[in-house]
């Protein structure tokens, strides 16, 4: 039997036009764009689904889509602060493209303890996991090259 790739779990949301867009939101984490994150936490949740046997499909999906529509929504523009209320906008953006209700839940959940929800699946924890490592790497990457652009600034003043 033949293991399916991320890419195959995921390919109608790739070549979705708006989901494509995602590449012009850079600065989403640090230096990142939205897409690249998306897609990082997406393969990454699909990576650690087979490892613990979930579904690998709703993993997958939850991890690519749990930011597509981070601030998008001109009804969702009166929220204070994104960060804590996006996964709303992904949820509701995700159901009408028809993601089952386990996608939607990992999606809901990505954000806890924040947005009051807790995982209840084993697909939605391993997109909160993978959410989390990504972002933390998203961070040590974008310290790093801020550190060499400040390094360089100090010796060559440019």
């Amino acid at each position: 039997m033949r293991i399916k790739s991320f890419e195959q779990y995921v390919q109608d949301l790739l070549d979705h036009p708006p989901f494509q867009e995602l590449h012009q939101h850079a600065g989403h984490h640090f230096k990142r764009s939205r897409f690249a994150h998306s897609y990082a936490v997406g393969k990454l949740s699909y990576r650690l689904a087979r490892i613990f046997h979930a579904n690998v499909t709703v993993a997958a999906r939850a991890g690519l889509l749990h930011d597509w529509y981070y601030d998008r929504h001109p009804h969702f523009k009166r929220v204070t602060n994104p960060d804590m209320h996006h996964f709303r906008q992904s949820v509701e953006t995700a159901g009408q493209y028809g993601e089952s209700p386990e996608v939607l839940h990992a999606i809901r959940t990505h954000m806890w303890p924040w947005g009051r929800i807790i995982p209840r699946t084993r697909e939605a924890w391993i997109v909160w996991v993978a959410d989390n490592i990504i972002w933390v790497v998203d961070l040590w990457q974008s310290l790093k090259q801020s550190l060499r652009l400040g390094v360089h600034y100090l010796i060559y003043g440019t």
